[in-house]
């Protein structure tokens, strides 16, 4: 099971970055924008939690950081294709990276955005009050080795049950949990939001873990700032810029969830609607830095080393090095 727990990691990046519908690669343009501004191109999946990236081109956060931003749509294998021919030069990133960036992904992380956004639940007349109950059940997730199956792993050895041997792991699109649930064929699930949020507030299901609230994760990032190792070897000043945009941009939507919501649905970056979407970006912690990002990389190496999703012979500092990017000052 671990072997094919870590060969599908690209599969579990893959379904995460396409949550939105795409076709091909679409750009977005900024209006107005005067010359001698840098041009960069920043790719973005189409998520909730990506509104600082939509946020940031809107108000004016890039502008301010004399850029010139054109956003574009792309699934994993644009992104990859495009960070590696240099055509794509940042993109959101989350804890699912941190095997393709040791496989050699052009791309480091310089900054977290913010906490929270993945949650386990289960039915309210669920028999499970605990991770010891999910020894020999089967769980949903989003993609086998993606970032929910990553978190709900941690927090299973934690508390003595070896997520590899004593859970069944299934894998269903985020819209197909439920009716697995429904017809037993899970019994629990742990996913992106919106998903588990709409079963927990329109369903009565649950938390079981909501890393944005519980230990260990409460604290720790789920996403960063993603930029070209070739643009922060050839142009450093222009990737701390696009760092700084993105947590000038995430402090706003700390303070802006609504706006920021209306602004990714106006703009048909997200689906949804506005109640949801700034009701779940009001629940996020919205607090960038690069030392804290600092900290989380080595605590996410360190872990996904023990489950075994890292390469037993990978050096922890040698990867962290080629993980992280110091561009900006704080």
């Amino acid at each position: 099971m671990k072997k094919n727990f870590i060969k599908a990691l690209s599969i579990a990046i893959t379904l995460f970055l396409t949550a939105g519908t795409f076709a091909g690669c679409t750009g977005k343009e900024p209006q107005n924008v005067s010359d001698g501004k840098k041009k960069v191109t920043i790719a973005y999946a189409g998520g909730t939690c990506e509104a600082p990236v939509f946020a940031a081109y809107h108000k004016g956060f890039f502008e301010e950081e004399g850029l010139e931003v054109e956003l574009v749509q792309a699934g994993f294998d644009e992104l990859k294709q495009g960070l590696a021919t240099g055509k794509i030069d940042a993109a959101m990133a989350n804890i699912a990276w941190f095997k393709p960036i040791e496989q050699g992904m052009d791309l480091k992380l310089t900054a977290g955005i913010h906490t929270g956004c993945i949650k386990a639940v289960v039915p309210g007349d669920s028999d499970i009050n605990s991770f010891a109950d999910l020894k020999g059940k089967t769980v949903g997730v989003d993609a086998i080795g993606g970032g929910p199956q990553i978190a709900l792993s941690a927090k299973l050895r934690e508390e003595g049950v070896d997520p590899n041997t004593e859970v069944n792991w299934v894998a269903y699109s985020g819209n197909l949990l439920d009716e697995a649930i429904k017809k037993g064929e899970i019994q629990a699930y742990m996913t992106w939001d919106p998903f588990p949020t709409k079963a927990h507030d329109n369903d009565g299901y649950r938390y079981l873990l909501d890393i944005g609230a519980d230990d260990p994760f409460k604290d720790k990032y789920c996403c960063f700032v993603g930029v070209s190792a070739k643009l922060i070897e050839s142009d450093t000043e222009t990737a701390g810029k696009i760092t700084k945009a993105l947590m000038k941009s995430s402090e706003w939507v700390q303070q802006n969830p609504v706006e920021a919501a209306k602004i990714s649905l106006d703009n048909n970056y997200v689906g949804g609607d506005v109640d949801l979407n700034s009701q779940l970006l009001s629940e996020y912690n919205w607090t960038p830095s690069v030392e804290g990002a600092k900290e989380n990389i080595k605590w996410y190496i360190h872990e996904l080393k023990d489950q075994g999703i890292l390469e037993s012979s990978t050096d922890e500092d040698a990867l962290f090095n080629a993980t992280f990017a110091d561009v900006i000052k704080e």
